[in-house]
């Protein structure tokens, strides 16, 4: 017998498909010129190989791109709207002849609300603050307008199902929340993991929990809320660093997979899904289906991203020895090593070969158990591993942070220390050993992060020996600055900054007026053949 719930999700992701959602509104919808069109996504890959971003967060990403340099160049915002949504379906982001001409409209009042709640806030809008905030406003915008163009409805659907099934074995004991704010981070951790929402994601979902109805807000519920608007981001900001937040994203990124199974079950064959879900053996047979095609699938990602991941490193790394490391060996050195030319040059795409050797995929053991929590989760609606999966939340004094935070500095200055002691004795120069360095830890944080889309499958928890203990102790240092550094080369990428400043905005304008022409043409070429 199926639970109400899992009925609710096989009902929703039957009409999750964007063209399924849509296929009911009006005929009227946004065309682009196919010809433009592939000029555009060839540069929107092109773009998007440089500044690299999670595929679910790609358009989204875009969408804040685009909106925040059309509002950069120019002074009216009529039209904005119309010109943003063509040019996502150019750059391949949104389907063509797919989306509602009454979509423009929805977009348009987006970008009217915040610019209203922007100009109503009473904060200078030339000082830090003021940028800060119209920074924020526009990440938030960015979202509502993913919402309203592309529809989550396989996600919300996910989440919903995810959130009661989980939400059973959950026992929030801290006094000083009430019911409905403990709801609200159980469903905050879903959505996290779920998700894998990042901060604007999260921000815009706290910012509708206090304000339902700010879809369709009114000027004076604007008014009200950007009088408020400073109060408002720190009570979001308090609500993301909720103490336990973490230990229940944690707990429930482990399930995660298990849901992702059930979803691509139902989204195979949408007509035959209820049959299969009212069948123990059938579901079980197509869960253990599923989860190997995902582990072929993760299994030729995987291969693909280390092939990338090594020539990129490769290549980076034999570039910098000639533009830079060679040039300080002979010119202020006055003497060439070639032992740590050679080290760096070939040590990091060996590293990250190895590191890469031993990722694997995982086991039939993995799959039983995805088969277990599959069937708690859509017949018993309550998965029980949950219930002691939380566990207490540790509380340390102030003195063991301080003790705790010492021991991780000594942490740094031996695993450093040693690395460097090896490098001296190796003959390598300061600048050699700050590139050795320098890749050491991005080429470690890279492998982690690799490892980390493969251990997203995996629901058991896994065994640590001694040796992999020590190794894991020692390595935390590289992968803590590669993490780092990860960061702060993102904010700081030229070409990125060539791309969006000098670039992109003269190349999309060339576009328009090429697709315009196409257009204008048409119409002649049409005119012509009606007067025959």
């Amino acid at each position: 017998m199926l639970t109400a719930p899992t009925t609710r999700l096989i009902n929703q992701l039957k009409v999750s498909d964007p063209k399924v959602f849509y296929s009911g509104e009006e005929l009227s919808r946004i065309q682009v010129d196919s010809f433009v069109s592939r000029i555009a996504f060839i540069y929107e890959k092109v773009r998007n190989a440089i500044d690299y971003k999670e595929d679910h967060l790609i358009r989204k990403a875009a969408i804040l791109r685009i909106l925040q340099r059309r509002l950069l160049i120019k002074l009216s915002v009529e039209d904005l709207a119309l010109s943003l949504v063509k040019e996502l379906i150019r750059g391949g982001y949104l389907e063509n002849n797919l989306i509602p001409s009454s979509r423009v409209e929805e977009v348009d009042a987006i970008i009217e609300k915040y610019l209203a709640l922007f100009n109503l806030s009473n904060i200078a809008h030339n000082s830090k603050k003021g940028r800060q905030l119209f920074k924020w406003l526009l990440n938030l915008a960015a979202c509502e307008m993913e919402e309203c163009l592309m529809p989550p409805v396989a996600n919300r659907a996910l989440v919903e199902f995810m959130y009661k099934v989980m939400r059973p074995g959950i026992n929030l004991t801290d006094k000083a929340l009430t019911d409905k704010e403990k709801d609200l981070h159980i469903y905050l951790a879903v959505f996290r993991a779920l998700v894998k929402s990042d901060e604007p994601m999260m921000d815009f979902k706290l910012f509708r929990y206090y304000y339902p109805n700010w879809k369709t807000a009114q000027p004076a519920e604007i008014m009200a809320v950007a009088k408020k608007i400073n109060n408002l981001r720190g009570l979001i900001d308090k609500q993301k660093k909720y103490y336990i937040a973490d230990k229940l994203y944690r707990l429930f990124k482990k399930f995660t997979f298990v849901f992702f199974v059930l979803r691509d079950i139902i989204l195979e064959d949408p007509d035959q899904a209820e049959r299969v879900f009212a069948n123990k053996e059938e579901l079980e047979y197509q869960v253990r289906q599923t989860c190997a095609k995902s582990y072929k699938r993760s299994r030729a990602k995987l291969r693909r991203s280390i092939v990338r991941v090594i020539i990129y490193i490769f290549i980076t790394k034999m570039a910098l020895a000639f533009v830079l490391e060679f040039p300080y060996e002979y010119y202020v050195v006055k003497h060439l090593n070639y032992l740590p030319l050679a080290i760096n040059a070939l040590f990091p795409p060996f590293l990250m070969f190895l590191l890469a050797v031993f990722i694997r995929v995982p086991s039939k053991k993995n799959t039983n158990r995805v088969v277990a929590v599959a069937d708690e989760a859509v017949y018993k609606e309550a998965i029980t591993e949950v219930q002691s999966g939380l566990g207490a939340v540790v509380k340390r004094s102030t003195v063991a942070l301080t003790v705790f935070y010492i021991f991780y500095c000594i942490l740094f200055f031996i695993s450093f220390g040693a690395l460097i002691y090896v490098l001296n004795q190796l003959h390598f120069n300061i600048f050699s050993m700050l590139i050795f360095l320098l890749f050491l830890s991005l080429v470690s944080f890279f492998g982690i992060k690799l490892r980390m889309k493969v251990r997203e499958m995996t629901v058991i928890e896994g065994r640590e020996n001694f040796f992999v203990f020590l190794l894991n102790l020692f390595s935390l240092p590289f992968l803590k600055a590669g993490h780092w550094m990860s960061e702060k080369f993102a904010k700081i990428n030229i070409f990125v900054f060539l791309l969006d400043f000098i670039i992109e905005a003269p190349f999309k304008i060339f576009l328009e007026v090429i697709e315009d022409w196409i257009g204008f043409l048409k119409e002649k070429r049409e005119e012509m053949y009606s007067k025959e």
